[in-house]
């Protein structure tokens, strides 16, 4: 009997019916132990094998672990009693061999968050007998375990390119682990089979390094070249990348477009998903966002990116308590889910819980440190805890780690602004200049440069600049602030045909109406210097306001603190 049933599970298992070699296996198995006499090492190796990769391809990771153990204990045995038909079985069935074995007992460690086990179980893997995908394994592992290993890590991912050059996802994982771009285009190059006619590669290793580097912009770039240079236009995964280095660089009209365009060719691609639910928000396409979420509903299994999406969703129609359990369910599914983690941080920004921001602001630090996005969100935390030399040293690490981002100086130019040294106050505009220069129509420098020199005096410098960009950008932001200029010098018909055209353009414009209201009051300078400030400190992506009396209050100890040229030696650094 025990031979028949051996055949039958033998042949369910042959013919993929997995779930039904699993109790049929179990029947067997209890067979054999209840009859000593008619069971030998090999049969009940094979149907633990038969079974726990059974339970694999089913998903029950927890039950083919232990089968898996079970196996492997028996095959210890066997080769201590130099069993001649083991050696027989793994030779003429590959996926029964050791290394298959111990991969899959690695994968479902993996799954049960046991990631120790997962790396020792591979470890007793001989370095020789190591395939690409165990030391694949391993070194994702390793640099994303519960004992963080990046040198381990690096060394895991070199192997596999070793092997594989083409592996592009060892490839970028180097890069994401600081290893320069010069040094992977070599190991890629010089590998045992070295890829041929493919000469886009080392652009693409080039725009990888420049993503991890920070460059963004020079990124985007680089991707761009390969996708109207090559043969591989319109490829989707270029698409993204070119989406994904805009927005990170903060360009989210751009972003936009190549996002949408990935989704039109595959509308469930979930590395486009996440970052065009940001961008939407950034962009104020509130109904597309939604429109995107309701599409997911009709999904039976959601991933972590699809929970992000929801919840970004929710975030941006103002429901903070869905949004929270949201990003909580897509953070379940994958820790190092990176936007998740953002948008819980700016949550509990919103609801001033900054402690908790600061945490999931770090935990994005650690695996993404690239994303400008942790340096912000920590600056808000710091200034709104009143920790201002925190607030200092994260805006300087800003400026220091994205040179070529106006969005750095942008943010240092609001610490400046925050501190009661006169001088620090002063070089403010140096900061700002230095963004224009770079993106001379970066919309947040350029509203921040005009309210800095109409608080200064400078009403004649401030119109020219909102001037020279509401002749390429006709901005409602612009024409009111030019508004407010006018009604500063007293000229109310000029400034309500500014407020006008804001409103033309944007009917809900804020500080237009604002303004149309303070024409028909009296204390308008007042009115107008509390404009200038909110101005100053408004994060325009994230819609937060610093407040001014809380932030710019400063005791004697502050005093003393701020007194120190903290912002000298950047200024020497990477202005001058």
């Amino acid at each position: 009997m025990e031979s028949v049933l051996f055949a039958n599970i033998k042949k369910l298992y042959t013919n993929e019916l997995y779930s039904c070699v699993i109790p049929a296996a179990s029947l067997l198995t209890t067979l054999l132990q209840n009859d000593r006499t008619i069971s030998t090492p090999e049969m009940e190796y094979n149907v633990l094998l038969f079974s726990a990769n059974s339970l694999y391809y089913e998903r029950n990771y927890r039950q083919a672990a232990k089968q898996f153990e079970a196996a492997l204990l028996l095959r210890k045995i066997m080769l201590r009693f130099k069993n001649a038909q083991l050696v027989s079985l793994e030779v003429t069935q590959e996926q029964f061999s050791e290394l298959e074995t111990r991969f899959r007992l690695a994968k479902c460690y993996q799954d049960m968050g046991e990631d120790n086990k997962a790396i020792s179980t591979l470890q007793t893997l001989p370095s020789k007998m190591r395939t690409p995908k165990v030391n694949m394994l391993l070194a994702q592992l390793w640099q994303y375990g519960q004992n963080v290993d990046n040198g381990e890590a690096i060394a895991g991912y070199k192997e596999v390119l070793g092997d594989c050059p083409m592996a592009l996802g060892a490839i970028e994982a180097l890069l994401m682990l600081g290893v320069d771009g010069i040094e992977v285009n070599s190991l890629v190059m010089n590998a045992s089979a070295i890829p041929k006619h493919i000469d886009w590669l080392s652009s693409w290793i080039k725009a990888h390094a420049q993503l991890y580097g920070r460059e963004h912009l020079e990124a985007s770039k680089t991707f761009q070249s390969i996708n109207e240079n090559t043969k591989l236009h319109q490829n989707i995964y270029l698409l993204i990348l070119i989406g994904k280095s805009l927005y990170y660089y903060g360009r989210y009209t751009q972003a936009q477009q190549y996002l949408e365009t990935a989704l039109m060719i595959s509308p469930n691609h979930t590395d486009a998903l996440m970052p065009i639910a940001v961008v939407y928000e950034y962009n104020q396409k509130l109904g597309e966002l939604e429109k995107l979420a309701a599409q997911l509903g009709n999904l039976k299994e959601l991933s972590s990116a699809h929970w992000f999406v929801i919840a970004q969703s929710a975030y941006a129609s103002g429901q903070i308590e869905k949004a929270i359990s949201f990003a909580k369910k897509a953070i379940e599914l994958d820790e190092r889910n990176v936007e998740a983690q953002l948008l819980r941080g700016r949550v509990c920004l919103q609801l001033k819980q900054r402690v908790e921001a600061i945490t999931f602001f770090r935990a994005v630090q650690c695996v993404a440190s690239y994303r400008f996005e942790v340096y912000k969100g920590l600056y808000h935390c710091y200034v709104g805890m009143k920790r201002r030399d925190e607030a200092q040293a994260i805006c300087a690490l800003a400026v220091r780690y994205f040179r070529n981002s106006p969005r750095s100086y942008v943010l240092f130019a609001r610490v400046l602004l925050l501190s009661n040294n006169p001088l620090a106050r002063k070089s403010t505009k140096k900061f700002l200049a230095k963004a224009l220069e770079i993106d001379e129509h970066h919309t947040v420098a350029v509203a921040l440069m005009a309210d800095v020199c109409q608080a200064n005096g400078e009403t004649q410098e401030a119109s020219a600049i909102l001037k020279k960009q509401v002749m390429t950008f006709p901005n409602p932001s612009y024409f009111s602030m030019l508004g407010d200029l006018r009604r500063t010098v007293k000229d109310l018909d000029g400034a309500l045909e500014y407020y006008t055209i804001a409103l033309s353009i944007e009917p809900n414009d804020r500080r237009a109406l604002k303004g149309i209201s303070a024409l028909t009051r009296s204390g308008d300078k007042q009115d107008q210097d509390t404009s200038i400030v909110m101005s100053r400190l408004r994060d325009e992506e994230w819609q937060i306001d610093d407040d001014p009396e809380e932030s710019l209050s400063h005791d004697e100890e502050d005093s003393d603190n701020y007194s120190d040229p903290f912002w000298q030696d950047l200024e020497s650094e990477v202005i001058n």
